[in-house]
């Protein structure tokens, strides 16, 4: 590689802002539970206002946040990866620019739900949100060289790994990611529960935390 190249890629070797990554887009996608759950609402709730009262219980509010595994919030993501050197590993081969899809959420399992007879309230507690799996677009990859030699037929999927892991480390503890999520879970309970307690006639006030 010529000096001048070498100058040229140099400059062009991508700044981190804030790291190197940022969110490009997300999305919500939660709708098909809520619609479950206007359907099952006549067929649980029937009868009178004061039979309806009566089985609204813990156990059967459990069954219905469990009618799904997970709440997710999924974001693309965009983020760039460093490869050094194998035998000189102060010096960078290339980094890498990519795409990942990330997806967040909870573990509807471990919502705990309590009720409070004396204050009329339903109390749902939501667990932790976690990274619960990405995926990087192999075809979003674009290198930037400062070692000529490490451009080789391997170098994709070298450089896939290192993505990987990149959005990996750099995604579990992204506060923007976390919190969206988190927001989304909440929503997503209340959407599940909300119209139950409604429909059952109770006077029950709806709590997520």
């Amino acid at each position: 590689m010529s000096m001048e190249k070498i100058k040229r890629q140099r400059q062009k070797t991508p700044k981190k802002k804030d790291g190197g990554k940022r969110i490009l887009l997300a999305a919500v996608g939660i709708a098909v539970i809520v619609l479950a759950v206007f359907i099952a609402v006549p067929l649980l709730f029937k009868g009178s206002k004061a039979d309806r009262t009566s089985v609204i219980t813990v156990s059967t509010l459990e069954k219905i946040v469990n009618t799904s595994e997970l709440s997710t919030f999924t974001a693309v993501y965009n983020g760039i990866a460093k490869v050094m050197n194998e035998k000189k590993p102060e010096e960078v081969d290339y980094y890498v620019s990519y795409e990942a899809t990330v997806e967040a959420g909870i573990d509807l399992d471990q919502v705990n739900i309590t009720m409070d007879a004396e204050t009329k309230t339903v109390t749902v507690t939501i667990p932790g949100v976690r990274i619960t799996d990405s995926t990087v677009d192999i075809h979003t990859m674009d290198f930037i060289f400062y070692n000529d030699k490490a451009n080789t037929s391997s170098v994709t999927q070298e450089a896939y790994a290192a993505c990987e892991a990149d959005v990996d480390e750099e995604t579990k503890t992204h506060e923007a990611i976390l919190d969206l999520a988190h927001q989304n879970a909440v929503n997503v309970v209340k959407a599940l529960l909300a119209p139950f307690i409604e429909q059952a006639g109770s006077d029950y006030s709806l709590v997520v935390e």
